[in-house]
């Protein structure tokens, strides 16, 4: 009878530990894009938005389920519920906002060009033959079909490290990016004699902040991020995170 009752115990404790668990929320990244998000040398997912997806799960009191997708896969899977949420550093357009709910910002980053040191920047004369590159289905691209198409030669790379490479190989003339991936890029072994070429661009207000997504509809899971993204910000977490990866404020 003891042994029964022990066993009885036993088995209570493993259902309400189980009941107890929170489900976790599956989150999807790029996985190539530094510093955002970017393989270490140890193979692990790590960068500045698989640092505030952790925040957030742990604010939201969940474990963290992250995996890495390439980029134009990302809202499609959401879509199908693949995962809960998106944190790829992903700006706002009204083509994405059919197909997703955009939390607030959690940072904001310009767009320029960038190049060897020297190299001159674009104007509408000065684009004819040249190789102007980026990372394909985004706002980058979609900018300079929009204004370079029939003077440049355009050039659309899987991702944006790959563009980097193609300008170091001399395969690209420029690259239009943000300036934070930029910044950091100039900052490795590889970046030196890269820079800043010309003004920064103004493709459309609402594309410099980056958002995380969510599934359409799903307006409590969005209200939730929201709270949680406040809640990093007035109690330092941001701040931390932040600098580990820049030397100055992105929000």
């Amino acid at each position: 009878m003891l042994k029964l009752f022990s066993r009885l115990l036993i088995l209570a404790f493993c259902c309400s530990a189980v009941a107890g668990m929170a489900e976790p929320l599956r989150v999807a990244t790029e996985g190539d894009y530094p510093p955002f998000s970017f393989f270490d040398n140890q193979g692990r997912l790590t960068g500045f938005d698989i640092d505030i997806a952790h925040a957030l799960c742990r604010r939201l009191g969940k474990p963290c389920e992250i995996v890495a997708i390439p980029w134009r896969e990302l809202l499609p899977g959401l879509a199908a519920g693949q995962y809960d949420m998106i944190v790829a550093s992903m700006s706002k357009t009204p083509g994405r906002e059919q197909q997703a709910e955009f939390t607030d910002a959690y940072y904001r980053a310009r767009d320029v060009f960038i190049g060897h040191v020297g190299a001159a920047p674009v104007t509408a004369t000065s684009a004819q033959g040249r190789v102007l590159a980026t990372q394909a289905d985004t706002i980058y691209a979609t900018y300079l079909h929009q204004h370079y198409q029939d003077t440049a030669i355009l050039k659309f790379t899987p991702t944006l490290t790959a563009a980097f490479k193609a300008l170091l190989k001399g395969e690209a003339d420029l690259i239009l990016c943000d300036n934070l991936s930029a910044f950091t890029f100039m900052g490795t072994e590889a970046g030196q004699g890269i820079d800043i070429i010309g003004d920064p661009v103004t493709i459309n207000a609402s594309t410099e902040t980056a958002h995380i997504q969510v599934r359409k509809g799903n307006l409590t899971l969005r209200d939730t991020l929201n709270a949680a993204l406040r809640d990093l910000r007035l109690d330092g977490t941001f701040h931390k995170i932040n600098a580990r990866y820049f030397p100055f404020d992105i929000y």
